[in-house]
């Protein structure tokens, strides 16, 4: 039986026990009222007794409420009628109507008055009820304890996650089933959260009746002008469990990705180990062939082993960024010359395909890698020139907005459907087209554009529409905050 049940259960009986004495008490006092009337009118004697009725009227007003107007009625019409049977005269009769009124006045305005009282208490016992059901019903353990941590009341979860029952846990403490290492801190709780000094929630190891222990996010509010606190326990053992496999488990992950990293690092410096002695072959062949056939072949040998060189040391570059062994080299660097020599770089190839590139970039400085914003221009250029058919248009525009510049390489080109733009600036992820599949592109270039443009504190993105160009962006900060630190603590 919860506590709940108990205390309902003894509330029955008592008010069935008060019901009976209310009603035995108020039917004595109106037999008695009415006999003392009888007594009076049987003998003609003209004493004023009115007054006497006001007893069982008030108490039947207090217990009954408006139904004493009933009462108050009968003892009325009684007194009525013996004031007219011991004296008929007017003046007799008039004075007994007058005390019979003030009867009825005093039944109904006490009445009045104790059933608003009632409606009060229903009201308020009804709030009771809902709060004790949900008190009763929460799916989080919940007590309430006194200023000296003993527990008055606690729920069904409460002892679920104890292993006792409700009469077996009050005036316990509750810091009882609190591991010791945490019990100094659970005593001082309470009074701690009174005095605001403790944070809402703690996290406790909490053992139960039969040594089990668990892990426990306690929560604990003082009742207003009480002593008392509410205590709410929700049982995370579970979640802590999955925690530490997660945490081993991403361990592990860390492991191995450091594995896959190094593996990755031998393997790209041994594949890039025969390609120095084939590029330089494949230069001396050149100049010993014969024939242009023979040439063109040669070409085609070192254009294919520099190609692959190129993939390796973007491969090899993002390895370092991951395993952040790349570090920025910051110095004062003009915008526009670096645009202008990553634009010298790529004038060959914009020329064979009749490109025109126009520059919009004002003279501004900016603390940056010189080599690492020229990779990124370098490599946004190249693609506008590559994904862009013969005869397209090329521009860079570069825009000074006080705190950072924003860059922008726009293109004519064959564009990027919307649904890929999310996924461009991901490691080998390439939009499958015909220009791409000719290009042998292995998506790792906007990759290290992005990379490049974080480290810096940046940001980058782009805008597309297939079959009229592309456009990308990025932002960089003109002072780079770690300089600026260093600057401000005198270094």
């Amino acid at each position: 039986m919860t506590v709940w049940e108990e205390h309902n259960q003894k509330g029955a009986k008592e008010t069935a026990r008060r019901r009976s004495f209310k009603f035995f008490t108020l039917l004595s006092l109106i037999l008695l009222c009415i006999s003392i009337s009888i007594f009076f009118a049987s003998i003609h004697k003209t004493i004023v007794y009115a007054h006497f009725f006001y007893i069982p009227i008030i108490l039947a007003a207090i217990w009954y409420k408006k139904r004493a107007i009933y009462i108050a009625i009968l003892l009325g019409v009684m007194h009525i009628f013996s004031s007219i049977f011991t004296s008929p005269a007017l003046g007799i009769f008039m004075e007994s109507l007058g005390r019979a009124s003030m009867l009825f006045i005093v039944a109904y305005t006490i009445g009045l008055i104790s059933q608003r009282c009632e409606d009060a208490r229903e009201e308020l016992k009804s709030a009771e009820e809902r709060y004790r059901t949900i008190f009763e019903h929460a799916l989080t353990a919940l007590c309430v304890v006194d200023a000296e941590g003993r527990i008055l009341l606690a729920n069904r979860q409460f002892e679920e996650l104890v292993g006792l029952q409700a009469e077996n846990l009050r005036g316990r403490h509750w810091t009882d089933f609190v591991a010791e290492e945490d019990a100094e801190r659970a005593r001082n709780y309470c009074e701690s959260r009174r005095k605001g000094g403790a944070p809402a929630c703690y996290l406790f190891k909490f053992i139960n009746s039969k040594g089990e222990r668990k892990y426990v996010n306690a929560c604990m509010e003082p009742i207003p002008n009480s002593k008392e606190c509410i205590l709410s326990l929700l049982d995370i053992t579970e979640l802590k469990k999955k925690e530490e496999e997660l945490r081993e488990t991403c361990k592990k992950l860390e492991e191995l990705d450091k594995m896959k990293r190094d593996f990755l690092n031998v393997a790209y410096h041994e594949m890039r180990s025969p390609l120095a002695p084939i590029v330089g072959y494949a230069s001396m062949l050149e100049m010993c062939a014969h024939t242009e056939k023979e040439r063109k072949y040669v070409r085609s040998i070192e254009r294919c082993a520099r190609q692959l060189e190129k993939m390796i040391n973007r491969m090899l570059e993002l390895a370092r960024i991951d395993g952040e062994a790349v570090k920025l080299s910051i110095e004062k660097a003009s915008v526009r010359k670096i645009v202008e020599q990553a634009v010298a770089t790529l004038l060959t190839e914009a020329r064979e395909k009749r490109h025109k590139i126009s520059l919009s970039v004002p003279d501004v400085e900016i603390e940056c890698d010189k080599q690492k914003i020229l990779e990124v221009f370098t490599n946004l250029i190249s693609n506008a020139i590559k994904y862009t058919e013969e005869g397209g248009r090329i521009e860079v525009i570069v825009e000074d907005r006080g705190e950072d510049i924003k860059c922008c390489v726009a293109d004519t080109g064959i564009g990027i459907p919307k649904e890929h733009l999310p996924k461009i600036f991901e490691r080998f992820y390439v939009v499958d087209t015909s220009l791409t599949r000719k290009s042998g592109s292995l998506g790792l270039g906007l990759s290290i554009v992005k990379e490049y443009v974080r480290m810096h504190g940046g940001k980058v993105w782009a805008t597309s529409e297939v079959g009229k160009g592309s456009k990308f962006f990025f932002t960089l900060p003109k002072k780079q905050k770690e300089k600026r630190e260093k600057e401000e603590r005198g270094e």
